[in-house]
């Protein structure tokens, strides 16, 4: 039976990652309008508000503030958003991501989709890392605490997709550190050659794809499925199975790690 969207906004709105944004009180619809808060996340206008209470850093970001369902403001403040996270990733935690970055063509173009909202989800997953690891995590962490003990242990799990998965997110100060087993060090190496592969293999593609276009006549360039929509989805790493049949720790016993780290 197919499912509807309402069905799937309502599905999208109750995950713990919606959950923890609203949290941060910047929506101006009232939460029993799902679609109207769905838009609003799907906009960036609050999600780039967060991110700038997270990093403060970035000055002169022109944020549209009133997108009016144009899809090119729309993918304008996702393109700022991800660039942004990325920069904190790389820049201030020291690391790098390298599971795919969210498809914002996909998003701006059509946000109802399921797999839309799969790429938003994963947007909510990339700020939520940068919240629990930035300077202000004590306050951040505290606030996800208020929320209800099932809530908390779906966060805490997402949150370790971000900080215990080196196949999604690659912690670039693990390579200065001088006593690292030989077997880790294997395992670590045999991770990043594999992603190398799979970056190479999407460059290829793409020089195809624009080879394909730049061979077509004027005027007959068939609209594709534009930029970023060649890297939708995770491509699983070698050893991410075993990752997955990893117990995960109750929230009690998590976010202690979090306040110390």
């Amino acid at each position: 039976m197919d499912v509807t969207v309402s069905e799937l906004l309502e599905l999208f709105l109750q995950s713990p990652l919606v959950t923890w944004v609203k949290t941060w009180g910047h929506f101006r619809s009232g939460n029993d309008d799902n679609l109207a808060v769905y838009m609003e996340l799907v906009d960036g206008i609050i999600l780039n508000q967060i991110m700038l209470q997270i990093d403060p850093r970035p000055t002169n970001q022109r944020i549209n503030q009133h997108v009016n369902n144009d899809v090119n403001l729309r993918i304008q403040n996702l393109t700022i958003l991800v660039r942004n996270i990325k920069t904190f990733y790389q820049e201030v935690l020291q690391q790098l991501i390298i599971m795919n970055l969210p498809n914002v063509w996909l998003i701006g173009k059509d946000p109802l989709s399921g797999k839309s909202m799969e790429e938003i989800k994963k947007v909510l997953l990339l700020v939520l890392g940068c919240a629990v690891q930035c300077e202000r995590k004590v306050e951040f962490i505290d606030r996800i605490q208020q929320l209800d003990i099932e809530t908390q242990a779906g966060i805490v799990a997402h949150i370790q997709e971000v900080t215990h998965n080196q196949e999604n997110v690659f912690d670039l100060q693990l390579l200065e550190v001088p006593d690292v087993a030989p077997e880790e060090l294997e395992a670590l190496s045999r991770n990043m050659v594999f992603h190398l592969r799979r970056l190479i293999d999407e460059r290829d593609e793409r020089m195809e794809v624009c080879l394909q276009v730049a061979q077509q006549p004027a005027g007959q360039v068939r609209e594709g499925p534009g930029p970023g929509a060649l890297v939708m989805g995770h491509s699983p790493g070698p050893g991410s199975s075993s990752q997955a049949c990893t117990p995960l720790p109750t929230p009690q016993s998590s976010w202690s790690s979090f306040h110390g780290g």
